[in-house]
């Protein structure tokens, strides 16, 4: 009961001026509101006017192949890699494909 008391007495304590800042700040915090959901409109406006204007794009994860990339192997090549007798290996030397496997262990 006591906390109540305080509660409601408290802002009597320090006036109407205290009330005014108070309600000052809640229209600054509205008006803020009021710029961003503005906003937030147009984008969302912008958005939509170049999803209708963009041609149909690829779903992302499923683009379209770019051909061979610098620095990367290219998917469709095919390429030769010399296997010395006395490397480790498994099945016959002349089978038509071969699995070479590295690894670097420092």
């Amino acid at each position: 009961m006591a906390l109540l008391a305080l509660a409601v007495g408290l802002p009597a304590c320090q006036g109407a001026g205290a009330f005014a800042q108070v309600s000052e700040k809640l229209n600054q915090i509205s008006d803020n509101q009021a710029q961003i959901l503005a906003r937030l409109d147009k984008l969302e406006t912008k958005l939509e006017e170049a999803a209708k204007a963009a041609p149909a794009a690829a779903p992302r994860g499923k683009q379209p192949p770019q051909g061979q990339r610098p620095g990367q192997p290219d998917p469709a090549a095919t390429y030769k890699v010399a296997v010395a007798p006395t490397d480790q290996s498994k099945g016959p030397a002349d089978a038509k494909v071969t699995v070479v496997e590295w690894s670097d262990f420092q």
